[in-house]
């Protein structure tokens, strides 16, 4: 059989087994594997897939059903594949939109928020560690009786205003930063979407945080057009509302787009995409989200109020899920109106939610592989204690999961005590640890227990549901050293890449070299080695060997793409001080040998020595999990 033969026999095959092209929503390639996105993936045959003449693996990931070819091949299956289907072709992100579509509405939310999310982290953690700076400096008797740090010491009150200053500008001016993230996400103008935000917070409204006492005072002020009566309150410190606009924004833009002649595009459009969202932002979506607080308040209270330790509990609870939406900020004028009648709940139930977080996001600093998830986890964490949760929440605690679910347990915890001890504030503050000095005298001790109820237990119900592979999908049962090649079940163990040589283990951000520290080919880690041999990570095949015998390329059976590249800029060595042992195509086992290296020579060539693994299709997976310090050969190094 000719290979324009077998590359025929193949599609055909493949379409059959797959469930034909009416199961088949979107299809691409990469270099090595198709990448599908079925409407049923129960009608694939996967048994019967894997016989397929050039089909080297399967495996399904994130919505996408992947069926592993090879590169040089899976290009010329992918033609026929379409032609014979009739499909249309797509690119690989119009793949991962499709796989998007098919998760559920929660699921897409949670991915929503943590997209939009992720970006603003530094800016919110920076606010937010110089927030509780300030909480510091001004608490009244936190250091000295009935005195803040302020008062007893002048010289630090402009220090303090300043800083003040600083703190509150991400999140007075939030919608703008969200504005600009989520329509560029929902694939409109960001800029368009950053005015959105500008407008939504502008001087000329009334500020959100004063809108409990003009709703208590009947002084809320009104535009009045064409017979609407349209409030003019600013959103900030919102997240659902901003999202909403910011939607709506990218869907204006692009109808608009379609129908305006292009002489007249960039002048009508964003005209008319910023008048239309706008109005529709101030006269539906606040409406909706408004009216929807409101009876959401209604019930948290009546929750309180009348179930007790139980409703304080529930309420603790889903404080997490309403502070994602957004929604807390409905609270604000039910907090102002039981301070009046002589005390409000809100804040001991909050505070004890955002030290929940903070006790999760530390858990998870302690318990996640990632790197760069622990250093989030760092900041973001001490963050949340002191009473901003946005960081912690979206950039660590959701993307996680599990860690958001023990902080809504610790919350729960918390909130229980807080209500069974009747913890009320006196003001309105900080909801974190230093939110006891705007709590009542004789509540301050009850309301310290509740938030180290809260923290403690949200850490703790982290770390066991760390411990449980239903919930944390970064679990590595496999982790003891071994001097010899791993069993082949071990092997083959999905995701799984054991170190090529001994030696010690450095993030692939400190390798010194800048593409691969900016991880442009991918991410990783680098091995300072012990040793000169590079042995095979994982059970697999070669997809490419450098001419200069420095560098090869692996193909897991699961799809995992890796390259073994030996010291840095070692090409100019033109294969002097290298013995490669393989061959592209050819099948190798966990241990068997790949390259040797003479560590002398590239020393005295003046170059660094490091062994670099990288995943080089680390895009395709939610998490690389590393594991740095000294390793022998064949101890797990990464898994995806």
């Amino acid at each position: 059989m000719t290979k324009e033969e077998r590359y025929q026999a193949s599609a055909e095959q493949l379409l059959k087994l797959l469930g034909g092209s009416d199961n088949i929503i979107s299809a691409a390639h990469c270099a090595t594997r198709l990448r599908l996105v079925l409407k049923d993936e129960s009608r694939a045959n996967v048994d019967e897939i894997l016989k397929v003449d050039l089909v080297k693996g399967q495996f399904a990931n994130a919505g996408q059903f992947q069926i592993i070819i090879g590169s040089g091949t899976v290009d010329e299956v992918y033609k026929r594949f379409i032609q014979i289907g009739g499909i249309a072709e797509a690119t690989k992100s119009d793949v991962k939109q499709a796989a998007a579509q098919k998760m559920n509405p929660l699921q897409r939310l949670v991915k929503t928020l943590s997209d939009v999310f992720v970006p603003l982290i530094p800016a919110l953690v920076a606010s937010g560690l110089m927030m509780g700076i300030n909480n510091i400096l001004t608490a009244s008797g936190l250091f000295i009786p009935g005195l803040s740090l302020v008062e007893a010491y002048p010289g630090l009150a402009d220090l303090a205003a300043m800083i003040n200053t600083f703190a509150s500008a991400a999140y007075a001016f939030l919608p703008i930063l969200i504005g600009f993230s989520a329509t560029k996400m929902f694939g409109g103008n960001p800029y368009l979407g950053a005015v959105i935000g500008m407008i939504m917070v502008s001087g000329d409204l009334l500020n959100a945080y004063s809108y409990g006492a003009a709703l208590t005072e009947g002084t809320i002020p009104m535009w009045n057009i064409l017979g609407l009566t349209i409030e003019k309150v600013g959103y900030q410190g919102t997240v659902l509302p901003v999202l909403a606009a910011s939607f709506l924004l990218s869907y204006v833009e692009k109808k608009l787009h379609k129908y305006i002649p292009e002489v007249l595009d960039n002048l009508l459009t964003p005209l008319l995409s910023v008048v239309v969202t706008g109005f529709l932002t101030f006269t539906v979506v606040g409406g909706v989200m408004r009216t929807a607080g409101d009876l959401l308040t209604g019930g948290l209270v009546w929750l309180h109020d009348s179930l007790g330790v139980i409703g304080g509990a529930v309420f603790g609870f889903i404080y997490s899920p309403l502070t994602m939406t957004g929604m807390h900020h409905s609270l604000l004028p039910v907090e102002i109106q039981l301070i009046a009648a002589g005390g409000s709940f809100l804040l001991a139930i909050s505070s004890c939610n955002n030290v929940a977080q903070g006790g999760a996001t530390l858990c998870a600093m302690m318990t996640a592989k990632d790197k760069k998830t622990k250093s989030v986890a760092a900041t973001s964490g001490v963050s949340a204690l002191l009473g901003i949760t946005e960081p912690a929440m979206f950039g660590v605690n959701l993307k996680l999961k599990y860690p958001f679910y023990g902080a809504m347990l610790g919350s729960a915890l918390g909130g229980a005590y807080v209500t069974l001890t009747n913890v009320l504030n006196a003001a309105p503050g900080s909801a974190g640890i230093v939110g006891f000095v705007c709590v009542q005298s004789e509540s301050m001790l009850n309301f310290l227990i509740g938030v180290a109820i809260a923290g403690l237990s949200g850490f703790g119900f982290t770390y066991a549901m760390s411990r449980m592979p239903r919930f944390n999908r970064e679990l590595d049962a496999d982790n003891t050293p071994s001097a010899a090649a791993p069993a082949l079940s071990e092997a083959c163990k999905p995701g799984t890449v054991y170190a090529p040589v001994s030696g010690n283990v450095i993030s692939y951000e400190e390798i010194p070299d800048d593409t691969f520290a900016a991880g442009i080919l991918g991410r990783g880690v680098g091995i300072e080695p012990a040793e000169g041999t590079v042995a095979a990570p994982f059970d697999g095949e070669i997809s490419t060997v450098t001419d200069t015998k420095h560098a090869v390329g692996l193909l897991s059976p699961d799809g995992l793409e890796l390259l073994i590249h030996v010291g840095v800029d070692t090409v100019a060595m033109n294969g002097d001080g290298f013995t490669c042992y393989v061959q592209e195509g050819q099948k190798v086992k966990a241990g068997e040998r790949l390259i040797a290296f003479d560590r002398e020579k590239i020393h005295q060539a003046g170059h660094p020595d490091c062994v670099v693994v990288l995943v080089t299709n680390a895009d395709d997976y939610e998490n690389v999990s590393i594991q740095t310090g000294h390793c022998r050969a064949l101890q797990t190094i990464i898994h995806v």
